[in-house]
């Protein structure tokens, strides 16, 4: 991970339990120059960490956005440079889904009724290179790198971490406690921070002004 990535992965994963108190809910964009960087690894551990984990490799537009609808998950997607890079149509849902009121149209049923589908909801992206522009210019970015033959970490065993459980339920007590007084704030960005970088931050400011 970058420097200061964990923080900013931190405030995150409280963001996806405090997603009632936000108007903008920034995608998380996990991304590397090749594989074998930890990407899928980092999924592993924010699905034990958010509210409503659902992990997918491979989604077509027309189950996101009535997965979205139904469940309302945290959709942590994987390997996205296979499949979404050149799909216009799944760009365009997950950058509808980055404010409240975001929503696409639909018909449906015999009779070819007009429906509206929310897209609103918290949700982190992996993949190999870069995103499309529109998808990055609504993300916070974490880029990850393969690891030095001379830097060493320890092996993570998803199946020897109650830690994570128990950090996901301390998560899900502060959202809790601080959804109404996260509702109320609204925290100075740094002047550096064009538009939609701000808005992409300002949810994530507000938890750590109130922490």
């Amino acid at each position: 991970l970058p420097d200061h990535a964990h923080e900013a992965l931190a405030l995150w994963v409280l963001h996806t339990h405090c997603l009632d108190a936000a108007y903008i809910s920034p995608r998380l964009l996990i991304k590397s120059p090749e594989k074998r960087c930890g990407k899928s690894t980092l999924l592993l551990t924010l699905e034990r960490l958010v509210p409503r984990p659902l992990p997918a490799m491979n989604v077509t537009a027309a189950v996101l956005f009535r997965t979205v609808e139904a469940a309302r998950p945290t959709l942590l997607i994987d390997e996205a440079d296979t499949f979404a890079k050149d799909n216009e149509e799944l760009r365009g849902i997950i950058n509808s889904g980055h404010h409240r009121n975001g929503n696409i149209l639909r018909i449906v049923g015999d009779d070819y009724e007009p429906r509206q589908f929310s897209t609103w909801g918290a949700m982190a992206i992996a993949g190999i290179g870069n995103m499309p522009g529109t998808i990055e210019d609504r993300s916070i970015i974490v880029s990850m790198r393969r690891k030095r033959p001379d830097e060493v970490v320890n092996r993570l065993r998803m199946d020897r971490t109650p830690d994570l459980d128990h950090l996901a339920r301390m998560a899900a007590r502060w959202a809790a406690d601080h959804v109404p007084a996260l509702k109320e704030l609204d925290p100075e960005t740094p002047s550096a921070l064009h538009d939609r970088a701000a808005d992409n931050w300002r949810a994530l400011f507000a938890i750590a002004d109130l922490a």
